[in-house]
């Protein structure tokens, strides 16, 4: 983005990031968690 790495703001702007990226893994992995828990009841 630009921004010099001995700005605050590009440490809050790049942990911003890494959650949003987190917070998708954790949505794949309850997707997929839920997905094999209901297979076998035929949902």
């Amino acid at each position: 983005m630009g921004l010099m790495e001995e700005m605050p703001i590009q440490r809050l702007w790049r942990d911003s990031r890494l959650e949003r990226i987190w917070d998708g893994t954790s949505e794949i992995q309850r997707h997929i968690i839920s997905r094999a828990i209901l297979r076998p009841l035929g949902a």
